[in-house]
């Protein structure tokens, strides 16, 4: 127990937990980005961070979630309980920084707020297939802050136990909602089977532990069911039943009771601790005092307080022995009312087997049984997280064989085109022209910068995004310069007639490399910020004579597409008009709409 607010001393065991949790988690993320980038070579490096913090975490919250009702299954697991706490916290900081990446990859250098972005980008509520997940991701982020925040016995002692706890079962709402984040997100662009296996297998696993323990409780609160005595007193148990120093929980009037048996004397109190209602039935008489096997409070058996200078206190009952009969009153008394115990004869029945091992936290070392599971249980979920680390990394698709100059760059020279969108077109004599779209950092276009200037031959630095034979330049600020005189005409466009195209619509930026995977759901948000800002939208053709083929969208008069296009991002469409050529470039004017699929 601690009486003042400070910093926690750590025993030696919370270090050791606390250097295997950090270290486990380091390993983890470290084998997830390093097998990703070696088994799927065209995957960024930020797309590895972002699923390696997100997996840590969910698998970490499970991992907390169940720990919970297996310590109620088997006394042996109470050492991860005592430090449960700090698995909630770094859960938290995982996932803080999943959504940090997230929201910096996706969301920011765009033409709104990131968080703004996050909660307008996708507003599909009505249709389940395209529900806005990053906002169910961002709602549970929001509750495991709240519960990382006030986690500290500071905040449960100024909110009371049972609103501290109302506030913490918050986790299994959040839990829900990242189970739904992943289901409606990542799932839908990653068909593995083993991807969605894994999160059936731990949903069904994590509500199968907390059946399974719910009915153990359930169990054994059935009501006391011998007639009560004249004054009222019910008969619990007979003495014999209950161990020396530890208790026997009985139900009356619907609470549990305690009954400690405690140097040749009986103590009944609330099973209920201040704390964070643990069971005091399970605990131990150490020094005189009930200690509860959870996080080590304590409380004096005969009036249910804890010794100064602490103040916690808990109901207590009467108590009487009649023979080996243990009988208790169903009413409770109010906290720290003094209750005389009951003393045991001479010659009685012998006290029942002790139940195990006792752990409590703040102890030194574990008893050598609990000592023994928890290491072996440790090293088996060091090897299962590794093991997992394996096995989703690499059932993650095959990325696109795509790349974005990052770090280099270019010089490049040629004719600029301003419409529909910003080109720079390169012909070598007797050579078909080869074009580059053009967009300037961050999510957008470069309209603004090639203003003025079409047909006008330039030079200008900038990197390189390129997939098969599209390319794309992101200029630098400040480097197009005039040059001396026209390069000559770039070519002009050749019209193929009517199609009708089915596919996926897309911003080219990100599609042609500077994120990879640059489509589908998941990307939708960043998608939609991207064209917001004037990043030439192109559909990416799925079936049909053209499949694979990526093609520039334009309005019915060859103009660029503005925000109409939105709503149909990262979605099944058909898209029909006229087709047309320029160099090696496929465009399509758009004439009645778009339609889905």
């Amino acid at each position: 127990m601690s009486h003042a607010y400070k910093a926690v001393g750590w025993n030696r065991q919370k270090r050791i937990y606390d250097r295997i949790l950090v270290g486990g988690v380091l390993g983890y993320l470290g084998l997830f980005v390093a097998l990703t980038l070696a088994a799927k070579p065209h995957a960024t490096v930020e797309t590895a961070l972002i699923r390696a913090f997100g997996t840590a975490a969910l698998l970490l919250l499970h991992l907390a979630l169940a720990i919970g009702p297996l310590a109620r299954l088997d006394r042996r697991f109470l050492p991860l309980l005592y430090n449960r706490r700090h698995l909630g916290v770094v859960t938290f900081l995982l996932g803080l920084a999943h959504g940090g990446f997230a929201l910096v990859q996706f969301h920011a250098l765009g033409d709104l707020p990131p968080l703004v972005s996050v909660l307008v980008s996708n507003t599909r509520f009505a249709s389940l297939a395209h529900f806005p997940f990053q906002q169910l991701g961002l709602a549970a982020l929001v509750i495991l802050f709240l519960m990382a925040a006030t986690s500290h016995d500071f905040w449960l002692a100024n909110l009371s136990a049972p609103v501290w706890k109302a506030l913490h079962m918050g986790v299994y709402f959040a839990y829900g909602l990242l189970v739904a984040h992943v289901a409606l997100g990542v799932l839908q662009a990653e068909t593995s089977p083993l991807l969605a296996g894994a999160l059936g297998l731990g949903l069904v696993t994590l509500t199968g532990v907390h059946l399974v323990a719910g009915w153990r409780e359930r169990r054994g609160d059935g009501e006391c069911p011998r007639t009560p005595e004249a004054d009222g007193f019910v008969e619990v148990c007979r003495l014999g039943e209950i161990p020396e120093n530890r208790a026997r929980i009985a139900t009356l009037g619907g609470e549990r009771v305690a009954v400690f048996r405690w140097d040749g004397k009986l103590s009944a109190v609330s099973n209920v601790c201040r704390h964070q209602n643990g069971p005091l039935g399970e605990g131990r008489v150490i020094d005189g005092c009930i200690t509860c096997p959870w996080h080590g409070y304590q409380y004096r058996p005969e009036t249910g307080a804890s010794p100064p200078p602490f103040t916690e206190k808990v109901p207590t009952y009467r108590v009487r022995l009649v023979a080996d009969r243990v009988l208790l009153h169903p009413q409770a008394l109010p906290p720290e009312t003094f209750v005389e115990p009951a003393v045991l004869g001479t010659g009685g029945p012998a006290p029942a087997t002790e139940p195990g091992d006792f752990y409590v936290g703040y102890q030194k070392t574990a008893p050598a049984g609990t000592a023994g599971f928890v290491r072996r249980l440790v090293a088996a979920l060091l090897a299962g997280a590794g093991a997992l680390a394996v096995l989703l990394a690499m059932a993650q698709q095959p990325f696109a064989d795509a790349s974005f100059e990052y770090g280099t760059v270019r010089t490049f020279t040629g004719v600029l085109e301003e419409r529909p969108y910003p080109t720079l077109g390169v012909r070598a004599p007797g050579e078909v022209p080869r074009r580059s779209l053009l967009v300037v950092p961050g999510k957008f276009g470069a309209a603004e910068l090639v203003a003025g200037l079409d047909g006008v031959a330039v030079s200008l630095q900038g990197r390189r995004i390129r997939r098969g034979g599209v390319t794309m330049v992101e200029v630098v600020p400040g480097s197009l310069q005039r040059g001396a005189a026209s390069a000559g005409e770039a070519g002009a466009e050749v019209s193929l007639g009517r199609a009708s195209l089915d596919g996926e619509i897309v911003d080219s930026k990100c599609w042609l490399g500077v994120m990879n995977p640059g489509e589908g759901k998941p990307h939708r948000d960043c998608a939609v910020r991207c064209l917001s800002g004037g990043a030439p939208p192109a559909l990416i053709v799925r079936r049909g004579q053209h499949a694979g083929r990526v093609v520039l969208l334009t309005r019915a008069d060859g103009g660029p597409l503005g925000r109409e296009i939105l709503p149909f991002v990262a979605e099944p469409v058909r898209v029909a008009g006229e087709l047309r050529r320029r160099g090696e470039s496929l465009l399509l004017r758009i004439e009645g709409g778009i339609e889905r699929r």
